[in-house]
């Protein structure tokens, strides 16, 4: 990395700065959903006929549904701006929604595990301990390397060679801990926002939030000049 470059930490800061303003209104927006949710009938019969989508069909549903928000719509925002424009379109599409369709599978299935462990009451004791171990547990051993080295290789050109070399001593605080930090900026409010929903309906929630946090990792990719991605789902 040149003297010119931000570490992807500083770029990461910078960028959180930046979109400091929308990132409050998505919070507020997705927060006044649940608040809608319990208290607006309306809302929560429209809420639950995707709920029941999703009861019906889990794991189609959170592959058509993540792919869509977490790898469709980041890659049109990136094809839209030639600065962030990727070098291989079509091969990046594929990986995106591929990747990201496996991911929505993935973090489905543990959503339904923590409501098995802890119970689907959204008291706040269950909600906060559902926290806890996403937080603590499943974003710093599986979604955060996962992710990182998923992109990595991809930005990589599949060169296997790459990747080894990339994750020599100490790779998981040069290329993990910088977006692991801040991820944490959205997702912490964000998981306390949609483990207050129902189990069928928190993918849907943390999809939305998920949209605009691949928008933000794109940006920050571009202060960088380093692959920034996505460590939750």
């Amino acid at each position: 990395m040149s003297a010119t470059t931000a570490s992807p930490l500083t770029a990461g800061i910078k960028a959180l700065r930046d979109i400091a303003l929308p990132l409050a209104v998505i919070m507020s927006a997705a927060a006044g959903l649940v608040v809608a949710y319990y208290h607006v009938p309306s809302v929560a019969t429209g809420l639950n006929r995707i709920g029941a989508v999703n009861a019906a069909n889990p794991m189609a549903f959170a592959a058509i549904c993540t792919a869509i928000t977490s790898g469709l719509i980041p890659w049109g925002f990136r094809m839209v701006f030639p600065g962030l424009r990727p070098a291989h379109p079509l091969g990046d599409l594929v990986h995106s929604i591929t990747w990201w369709a496996l991911m929505g599978m993935l973090v489905s299935y543990f959503y339904s595990l923590q409501a098995v462990w802890f119970g689907a009451e959204a008291n706040l004791p269950t909600v906060l301990l559902k926290v806890f171990v996403d937080m603590a547990g499943f974003t710093i051993f599986i979604g955060a390397p996962f992710n990182a080295l998923s992109h990595l290789w991809k930005d990589y050109g599949w060169e296997t060679a790459r990747l080894r070399a990339a994750m020599g001593p100490g790779w998981y605080r040069r290329l993990v801990l910088p977006n692991l930090l801040t991820n944490y900026f959205v997702w912490f409010p964000g998981t306390l926002i949609f483990y207050s929903m129902p189990t069928d309906l928190q993918l849907v929630v943390a999809n939305c939030i998920g949209c605009f946090w691949a928008l933000m990792c794109a940006r920050i990719a571009a202060h960088s000049g380093v692959p920034t991605t996505d460590v939750h789902a």
